[in-house]
């Protein structure tokens, strides 16, 4: 055993420098051109996992809506993208995307029919078109990241969804209220042109390589890491949108119902009032905001195999609550920049992801494939509540 154990330590020690002293001259090195494009997918839910839904008889567990039923879906693609490096050292690109956010958020108080008062639900969609400028270079021993972007939105949909159901002396209170507006880029009744304004917002990063600079990777090769921030949509400008379709109604109301008795107005309860308006009203539009701190830590001391921890937060305005936290741990093996694999599992977006991303980099071409499970729930997050898909290709030398 402690053969097998020395073994062991000896190959962790030896192997790594052995490949660290081959690895440099045979790494494939990084693109100078670079023109690509990509794409995403993603839905998931913390209500039915893929297991209980593709049976012959699905069966609802009416116990489990007293959480409620959260279900969130988004996308993104880049139909094109340039990049420019210069030996690492500085470089530039030009970047067009869109990107597709949606989420349903329904109250389990509402679901079960308990007693709640203004028990608040989500309902909301954004769409986003961009165009960016990524830039880097180097100061001192900082890399900076900066990406001024110019965006519009396309669509953009918010709630405000109240249920009510209270008992007292007087009477039962159920009301449930909702009050949907669909802002757009365009009217939805009829089209008469563009009538948004973009918005300007800005992602900055920060790489510092800190082990080297204060010589611990010198003293211990296990002591290799890189910090890092990224803070994401800094807003400069917000964009606007008037034009809206407004989706308004309620079941029931806020005055107390009596039932039985010849006061009894039951057949009122279940009264269903809706209306759709279109009409004008400027509202500004920021997109979701992120700030994520990370390491690239290296044991080995070479780039075959890093360890990298996230931590962060988000304040996205398409939720009643727009605060979250963000947090996560990935691994990722990379054999000499020609195959790459990366395995992650964290919280994200409010949203549990285990995810798995594969390249294959042979300079001229390169493609990249990921897939997640994702869902509100950990658990579920395994089980199959959810699912995302990502696919890009890269061209150049």
């Amino acid at each position: 055993m402690k053969k097998a154990a020395l073994f062991l330590l000896i190959c962790l020690i030896i192997l790594p420098c052995i490949y660290a002293d081959n690895d440099e001259g045979r790494r494939i090195k990084d693109r100078t051109v670079e023109i690509g494009l990509n794409a995403k997918a993603g839905f998931s839910n913390d209500f039915l996992s893929a297991k209980e839904f593709f049976q012959k008889t699905v069966v609802l567990d009416l116990d489990k809506i007293k959480d409620g039923i959260n279900i969130n879906f988004d996308a993104n693609v880049s139909p094109l993208y340039f990049n420019y490096n210069n030996k690492n050292n500085w470089g530039f690109g030009l970047l067009i995307k869109a990107d597709v956010y949606g989420l349903i958020g329904l109250s389990g108080k509402m679901l079960s029919f308990s007693e709640a008062v203004d028990e608040k639900s989500d309902i909301s969609a954004a769409v986003f078109a961009e165009a960016g400028i990524p830039v880097f270079f180097h100061l001192q021993k900082f890399k900076i990241k900066v990406k001024p972007a110019l965006y519009y939105p396309v669509i953009y949909a918010v709630s405000d969804v109240a249920y009510t159901y209270s008992t007292d002396n007087k009477g039962t209170v159920l009301n449930l209220a909702y009050d949907i507006n669909v802002y757009s880029a365009y009217s939805l009744e009829k089209y008469n042109g563009i009538t948004a304004s973009p918005g300007f917002d800005l992602q900055l990063g920060v790489e510092y390589p800190l082990s080297n600079v204060l010589g611990l990777k010198d003293k211990f090769f296990m002591l290799d890491f890189d910090i890092g921030l990224d803070i994401v949509n800094i807003p400069l400008l917000s964009s606007s949108v008037k034009d809206y379709m407004k989706i308004s109604g309620n079941v029931g109301n806020d005055e107390p119902f009596i039932f039985g008795g010849e006061d009894s107005d039951m057949e009122n309860l279940f009264t269903v009032n809706s209306d759709t308006t279109y009409g004008e009203d400027k509202l500004k539009v920021k997109r979701p905001f992120k700030m994520i701190a990370w390491g690239n830590w290296r044991p080995f001391g070479i780039r075959l195999f890093t360890v990298i921890p996230e931590a962060g937060f988000a304040i996205n305005p398409l939720y009643s609550k727009q605060f979250s936290l963000e947090a996560g741990l990935k691994t990722r093996l990379d054999i000499s920049n020609l195959f790459i694999a990366t395995f992650g599992m964290g919280y994200y977006d409010r949203i549990w992801k285990n995810s798995l991303d594969l390249a294959l980099n042979l300079k001229a071409f390169e493609f990249d494939l990921g897939v997640d499970l994702r869902s509100k729930s950990y658990l579920k997050s395994w089980t199959g509540g959810g699912f995302g898909v990502s696919a890009g290709l890269k061209f150049g030398w």
